[in-house]
């Protein structure tokens, strides 16, 4: 265990994905806010996730790993950074990422001090983050909701795409990578309609993300019309997770969009389908997240459901879905 007052380094390894490099980031901010200002937090990341954590004020230096998704390439690219990284005279080694290369890593740089993720435990991965970091006697961490960006114009950003402070935005977002994470479009349509009923007829519904939502964007706009506000491929990640702070409710499939939302305090809704449950769902007062865990086949983390339906998506109705909200922001 390390003596927490000769500590005045500290790198942190998370090379990706985006959705797991969010997660990681509400335990450093807690870590961040109980050392003292002159220790160095730097952290390692793979280019594809590395605009959220520039824009946050908790790390010192964001080191940006090159090479696209060919490990060999990244290995190359690190071994260019290395000297610069040993210059630094680290204390404390945080591998959040725990795969072949970062091993390799761990062992070219030499910190005597290192912790290891847990990638194999059935906790929820903030957890996780949480335990790797407590292990090496730093102070204890613990959720934060997410607030230190080095720029927050809010306003700024609001006139951009033409929204007002003081209006009702709900996101929805079909953003899961396969079927078996997908709730049906019409089901999002539906959610939509009973929620301008009851509980709030001024709401506009956002959709953010990337292109390969377009066509289930253009499927709302066709069925809900003016309602609908069409942001798909305009944000950037940085602008994305600034927006949703400005949500009143994000109803989300599993993405790094979803992990964006309730990382910064915004009620969220999650829609795991295959998911693991265990692994994703974080169980905070302002998140409900449906899942497959009462299916004998649940948590399967299978693309293509054994079934003739997928059960665990066509199991939730939006007013399950509504009434949850409900209860979420009361």
């Amino acid at each position: 265990m390390q003596n927490t007052k000769a500590v005045r380094k500290i790198l942190i390894i998370r090379l990706q994905a985006t959705g797991d490099v969010v997660i990681m980031l509400p335990y450093i901010q807690s870590l961040r806010s109980q050392l003292p200002s002159d220790v160095t937090i730097d952290l390692l990341v793979r280019e594809e996730c590395k605009e959220i954590p520039q824009q946050l004020s908790i790390f010192d230096r964001v080191y940006v790993l090159k090479g696209g998704r060919n490990t060999k390439l990244q290995l190359v690219h690190f071994l260019g950074l290395l000297p610069k990284l040993r210059l630094q005279g680290y204390d404390v080694l945080l591998d959040l990422q725990n795969h072949r290369l970062s091993k390799v890593m761990r062992k070219l740089l030499g910190i005597k001090t290192f912790s290891v993720f847990d990638r194999t435990s059935s906790n929820y991965a903030g957890d996780r983050y949480k335990n790797t970091i407590n292990v090496v006697g730093l102070p204890p961490v613990s959720f934060q909701k997410l607030k230190s960006f080095k720029t927050g114009d809010e306003e700024r950003l609001l006139k951009k795409f033409g929204l007002k402070k003081d209006a009702s935005y709900v996101v929805i977002n079909p953003g899961g990578a396969f079927k078996n994470r997908n709730w049906e479009l019409k089901n999002y349509v539906e959610f939509c309609k009973l929620w301008l009923k009851e509980p709030d007829p001024q709401t506009k519904f956002l959709v953010l993300g990337i292109s390969k939502i377009r066509k289930q964007t253009d499927y709302f706009k066709s069925e809900l019309g003016e309602s609908i506000i069409d942001l798909v491929g305009k944000t950037s990640q940085a602008e994305a997770i600034l927006l949703l702070k400005q949500a009143k409710l994000v109803i989300s499939e599993d993405s790094g969009l979803l992990h964006m939302s309730y990382v910064t305090g915004t009620p969220t809704i999650g829609l795991l389908g295959s998911t693991r449950n265990d692994w994703t769902n974080p169980n905070l007062p302002h998140t409900y997240f449906f899942n497959s865990s009462n299916l004998p086949c649940g948590n399967c983390m299978l693309e293509t459901c054994i079934h003739n339906e997928i059960l665990c998506m066509t199991s939730i109705k939006p007013k399950d879905v509504i009434d949850s909200a409900i209860k979420l922001l009361n």
